[in-house]
């Protein structure tokens, strides 16, 4: 779980530039995302499978910092529910049945 907020600051690319005789503060980055009535669709592509995943509400929290905690990663999902086929060739397909 501690290294999905690495991959996310990776993927925002950020980086300090040394400033000689300062010595910058430990940083604390922290990410809130709250989604209401989502839905997920994936689909590995080695595998012929379709994944469907809701939630009527769905709250991301990780963040970096100093130690005890380096990093951390919560998820809280509210009345959530996974639908698995294993077809995926053309057409609409209904996952919930």
């Amino acid at each position: 779980t501690s290294g999905v907020p690495l991959q996310l600051l990776a993927l925002l690319a950020l980086e300090d530039e040394p400033v000689l005789g300062y010595t910058a503060p430990t940083p604390l980055t922290q990410l809130h995302l709250h989604l209401q009535r989502c839905s997920l669709d994936y689909r590995p592509p080695p595998l012929p499978l379709r994944v469907l995943v809701t939630a009527e509400t769905l709250s991301v929290t990780c963040g970096s910092g100093p130690e005890p905690h380096p990093g951390a990663l919560r998820l809280l999902v509210d009345d959530g529910s996974v639908f698995l086929s294993e077809r995926c060739g053309g057409g609409t397909l209904d996952l919930q049945r």
